[in-house]
């Protein structure tokens, strides 16, 4: 268990995490050792299941995560363990060196310019207390629950230097007929982002039938292609593509006050740059190699994966006559080459408020089928800060 002081004071945190490196230093004899430590504090105010009244949690958690690597081998040994105990990184050392190494080995050479210490921090300021989140869960009915919290992140490398990261986040679930899960960084005006997220995107025509040719995807729809087409076209195991639609353009962008995840310093402790993937209708890029090192838990070794994906906001504030808008979509990537596009759309018919439909499409044809963009930009629930997108052509089998 996570001491209280520890997950509220990370010079508290920063001191016990060096002691923590140091032991396992000691203990790794020769071998390199890589210390990543991870503390949280979570308060969330849930709506009863009846509607009658409202539950209070509060959480703190932790946990540590080390790499192993020693001489004459390619990788790295790795294990992670909860708390941040001496038993906790004894367990995880002795786990790491008697395991097969396969973790990446990847991180800042000896040699390389690194700062004894960097810090990349939200500012200083105490999750929201019960009476503000239950007071504003309850004026909110359609709201079923919401919470915040803070992260701290300390990594230290072989050599002893350290990097520290600290978030503030908050989530919220709204209910109703179709709810939705918002998100933003940092704790203020997060009752206004609850109350956006209860106001259309876009105003869809009404209509009896539907063309496929022609789709609007609101941001949280759009959200999840994008992390989908970015995997298969920019990720780091694909291949130069050739032309895209008009409308893709993307770029990873790892430092952004808006973002939900990344900061100046990947998690394995190499500078993070922004990288342009797309642009004017062509590839232009992809990810991988040092600044894309991501961990989406402590107890995941880092690997190559994008940070804050970013789409620019488009021209058009409305979307066209007769289009049909999806206000979720969910990918289901049945192989390399066939996708479905799972989709909910707006004003289906004059009988529902929505209607799911699914449509095969292979990914290439999807890419190039983005035309245009629709909207502001903002930060999704899902990772990608993006405007609405408009596909033109979508070809169903």
């Amino acid at each position: 268990m996570l001491e209280p002081e520890l997950s509220s004071n990370i010079e508290a945190v920063v001191d016990c995490v060096r002691l923590r490196w140091r032991e396992a230093r000691d203990r790794a004899k020769s071998a390199r050792i890589e210390l990543f430590a991870k503390t949280s504090i979570r308060s969330r105010a849930t709506r009863d299941v009846d509607g009658s009244g409202v539950t209070f949690d509060h959480a703190r958690e932790s946990g540590i995560a080390v790499r192993v690597s020693r001489a004459g081998h390619d990788h790295s040994g790795f294990a992670a363990a909860s708390g941040l105990s001496s038993d906790s990184v004894r367990w995880a050392v002795d786990t790491a060196f008697t395991l097969c190494a396969q973790a990446t080995s990847s991180a800042p050479d000896p040699s390389d310019s690194i700062e004894p210490e960097r810090w990349d921090l939200d500012p200083s300021v105490a999750v929201p207390d019960e009476l503000t989140l239950t007071g504003g869960l309850t004026s909110r009915p359609n709201l079923q629950w919401v919470e915040a919290g803070t992260t701290t992140e300390v990594l230290i490398g072989a050599e002893g230097w350290l990097a520290a990261r600290r978030r503030h986040r908050v989530w919220a679930l709204g209910g109703g007929g179709s709810p939705k899960l918002v998100a933003q960084r940092g704790f203020a005006g997060w009752e206004e982002l609850v109350d956006a997220s209860d106001r259309a995107e876009f105003a869809p025509s009404p209509s009896d039938s539907i063309d496929l040719g022609l789709v609007a995807l609101t941001r949280d729809a759009a959200s999840s292609v994008v992390a989908a087409l970015v995997d298969a076209f920019h990720g780091p195991a694909s291949v130069p593509s050739g032309e895209c639609g008009h409308g893709w353009e993307v770029s990873d962008e790892p430092v952004r006050p808006d973002g939900l995840v990344g900061g100046s310093f990947d998690d394995a402790g190499f500078p993070s740059l922004s990288r342009a993937l797309a642009g004017e209708g062509l590839w232009q890029g992809k990810l991988g190699g040092p600044g894309t090192l991501r961990r989406n838990s402590f107890r995941d070794p880092p690997s190559e994966a994008p940070s804050n994906l970013f789409i620019p906001s488009g021209k058009a504030e409305s979307v066209p006559a007769h289009v049909a808008v999806a206000r979720r979509c969910r990918v289901l990537q049945l192989s390399h080459e066939l996708w479905v596009l799972e989709l909910d759309f707006d004003n289906f018919s004059n009988r529902r408020d929505w209607e799911r439909r699914w449509v095969r499409v292979r990914p290439r044809a999807l890419v190039a089928a983005c035309a245009s963009r629709l909207g502001h930009t903002k930060a999704t629930a899902n990772g990608p800060i993006v405007p609405g997108l408009l596909f033109e052509g979508l070809v169903t089998e």
